[in-house]
């Protein structure tokens, strides 16, 4: 059962996403409590050991961890995103309010989301600046 599981796990290894320049290893020791946990965290995360280890040892001092920073640029272009799109309806919106004097019910709602999501980018970005 041992093996199976440990050669399962060779076959599953992540690796961490390219890296600049060359690469260099290190040697960890740990405990087998530890390297439990540690795969724990690579399963739970999705994340290589090697990632997880390096987010660690490079972040601890600040709480941003790297799958944090991430996470967060994800959001940031997603919402990024969805401005570009309102602002399309609200360009098509302009043009018909100009051409006929009439501001329709959907432009209320329109700049609803687009206050929405300014203020969640500004949410971001203060994140950001810590």
């Amino acid at each position: 059962m041992a093996e199976e599981q440990s050669s399962s796990r060779r076959l599953n290894r992540r690796r961490r996403a390219n890296i600049d320049g060359l690469t260099q290893y290190v040697r960890v020791s740990m405990s087998e409590q530890e390297r439990t946990r540690l795969y724990v965290l690579e399963e739970r995360t999705g994340r290589s050991p090697s990632e997880i280890l390096v987010s660690a040892a490079l972040y601890a001092q600040s709480s941003d961890s790297l799958a944090e920073r991430r996470a967060l640029a994800t959001e940031f272009m997603a919402a990024r995103r969805y401005l570009a799109a309102l602002s399309n309806n609200v360009n098509q919106i302009a043009k018909h309010a100009n051409a006929t004097d009439e501001f329709p019910e959907e432009a209320r709602v329109a700049l609803g989301r687009v206050r929405a999501i300014a203020e969640r980018m500004n949410g971001i970005v203060d994140g950001l600046a810590g």
